[in-house]
């Protein structure tokens, strides 16, 4: 089987996972199925700038991802330097990684999420929130993809949930870049970004939002509304562990 290697000199291979032989390439278009390996060393910059190239590619095959965004909206904030904001406010890496989350009910089918991730990661390994980050402030982040992925168990009438199993998996090319875009692009653009974000602050000024959204789960679960319980999850998580201010 072939895999994606994006190297940390920038170059992008076809990487054969037995004999670890290499074959360079120049797009990713022909190689959505594969699995992805990133080296140690590369930065969000070398790993986006192959999007970049092929925007127009990528903003028809995820155009259900992106909404009324695209690609294209966010190439001028991308142009422009990053400034030591991301530095100063402790966020030392981004990291993919797949989720799979198990709900177990007393008397209907169990309910089963997985999903894939792209979080912030602080000195402390505290989880910022990237969607509310000019992408042009992410270009000397190391990018790293996790191999592993945790299966987390939540079990109706129960508050809580708990990790009960962590193994080996790999994430598919295609999969990577969806879940970048979403997390990029929900917004639609910087301005819409900028707006969210300072409703959003003056949300978490103004009310107890946590506790409010712990409660929305339990009551998602109790419901069998899984979809919004595993959203819902994935909010709390990343509220708890850190959030960008300016």
């Amino acid at each position: 089987m072939k895999a994606i290697k994006f190297k940390n000199n920038g170059e992008i291979v076809l990487m054969d996972r037995f004999t670890h032989s290499e074959s360079p390439i120049t797009t990713l278009t022909k190689y959505m199925d594969c699995p992805t390996i990133i080296e140690e060393g590369v930065t969000f910059e070398m790993f986006f700038q192959h999007i970049i190239k092929d925007k127009d590619f990528f903003n028809i095959i995820y155009s259900e991802t992106m909404g009324d965004s695209s690609i294209d909206n966010f190439i001028t904030e991308w142009g422009k330097s990053p400034s030591l904001q991301i530095e100063e406010k402790g966020l030392s890496f981004l990291k993919v990684y797949k989720i799979f989350d198990y709900i177990e009910l007393p008397e209907k089918d169990n309910f089963i999420d997985i999903r894939i991730d792209f979080d912030g990661v602080g000195k402390e390994d505290e989880l910022f929130n990237l969607e509310f980050i000019p992408v042009n402030e992410l270009k000397p982040l190391p990018i790293i993809l996790s191999d592993k992925i945790s299966i987390y168990r939540t079990v109706s009438n129960i508050k809580g949930e708990n990790l009960f199993f962590e193994g080996n998996t790999f994430i598919l090319l295609f999969e990577l870049i969806g879940t970048i875009l979403y997390i990029l692009t929900i917004h639609r653009n910087p301005e819409g970004r900028e707006s969210a974000k300072d409703k959003f602050i003056k949300i978490i000024g103004e009310t107890n939002i946590i506790d409010l959204l712990e409660e929305q789960k339990e009551d998602a679960v109790e419901t069998q509304n899984y979809e919004e319980a595993a959203q819902l999850k994935k909010i709390l998580d990343r509220l708890k562990n850190g959030f960008i201010e300016d």
